[in-house]
């Protein structure tokens, strides 16, 4: 049998087509099969599940007790240990109800809680390295706010848990968590809602530097093709980020934008993105709160202290004395053992 150029190239050709239409059918084969099971979205697009963080019937959420893992925040995954009461801490531990020692529960949300950084380089932990005599123990968890605080603190202590001081952080994020994210049950039960998302000026989350371009067609169609063009987006946002400039950022609702709602307040009365109570009744609420969370404490013997710190928005708006502080420093006279005043050591 004669070989001739023409009927090699003819063979090849043949066994690609057999090959492409192989794959192609898979693909397609796949995709029904992924829509089929999938019927409600996107698989490979799905929020990755996370143990660590959990739902509670008392406090709306916290952590998983005695949880040996690790969690991520943006690019940053770290080791996450929490204690026998769900609190974050340098390592799994059995925390006794009662204690020879003095212990200190600070409580706030994700600053204080430290997302995206070793225990032990976070605040509550390079306190704890500092005072070994105290046992100090780490009760705040992302998006919390005085409702929570107040729940938290109360449920454990009505469930004998014995401490000499709590350390309040509030956050400034903490009014617009009063104004949209909590509220109470006709049972009394506190209940976390959802951000009032509807204007996109009011999104929490802040305006990347790189929008996301209108889906295309194939993206529309199928999963696999809306996940290849997430995970492009997702690399040149990465990109972009690492090009972009302080005007980049801070252009209309980007994350140093004077505009960003979340942490206006102080410096602004576009009270827009603060739901029906509005700035005003949402700071009332917030003290109230706050003001039941010193009664509790001062039932129980145990001394309050409050510490406040600014966000970037407050250090290139806002001044030194501002808003937050003088909100907290004047709601602490005559009931807080100590306030901590953290606006002049960011403005230093």
């Amino acid at each position: 049998m004669s070989w001739s150029p023409k009927s090699a190239t003819s063979k090849l050709f043949r066994i690609l087509f057999i090959n492409v239409s192989l794959l192609l059918g898979l693909f397609i084969v796949a995709e029904i099969v992924l829509h089929l099971v999938y019927k409600g979205g996107n698989p490979f697009l799905a929020p990755a599940r996370n143990e660590l963080r959990v739902r509670d019937a008392h406090f709306t959420h916290g952590l998983k007790p005695n949880f040996d893992g690790f969690d991520a925040w943006g690019s940053n995954t770290v080791r996450i240990y929490t204690n026998s009461l769900g609190f974050r801490d340098a390592a799994v531990r059995d925390v006794p109800m009662t204690t020879d020692r003095k212990r200190v529960v600070f409580i706030g949300d994700s600053f204080t809680e430290s997302l995206g950084v070793p225990y032990e380089e976070s605040f509550v932990g390079r306190f704890a390295q500092a005072f070994p005599a105290i046992d100090v123990l780490n009760a705040g968890v992302s998006s919390y706010a005085p409702s929570v605080y107040y729940e938290k603190l109360k449920y454990f202590l009505d469930a004998g848990l014995k401490f000499d001081e709590a350390v309040v952080y509030i956050d400034i994020s903490d009014i617009q968590d009063e104004a949209i994210l909590y509220s109470y049950a006709p049972d009394g039960v506190l209940q976390m809602g959802l951000f009032q998302t509807g204007a996109e000026e009011c999104s929490p989350v802040p305006r990347p530097p790189l929008p996301r371009a209108e889906r295309r067609w194939w993206e529309k169609v199928s999963y696999i093709g809306e996940f290849l063009g997430q995970m492009r987006y997702s690399a040149q946002l990465a990109r972009a980020i690492e090009r972009a400039s302080f005007d980049d950022l801070s252009k209309s609702r980007a994350v140093y934008s004077r505009d960003y709602a979340r942490p206006s307040w102080t410096y602004s009365d576009d009270s827009r993105c603060y739901g029906d109570l509005g700035i005003e009744a949402s700071i009332d609420k917030a003290k109230r709160q706050m003001d039941r969370l010193h009664e509790l404490l001062s039932s129980h013997g145990v001394t309050l202290s409050v510490g406040v710190y600014p966000w970037p928005q407050q250090l290139l708006y806002d001044g030194e004395n501002s808003r937050q502080a003088r909100l907290w420093r004047d709601w602490c006279a005559g009931k807080c053992r100590k306030f901590f005043d953290h606006f002049p050591d960011f403005f230093r």
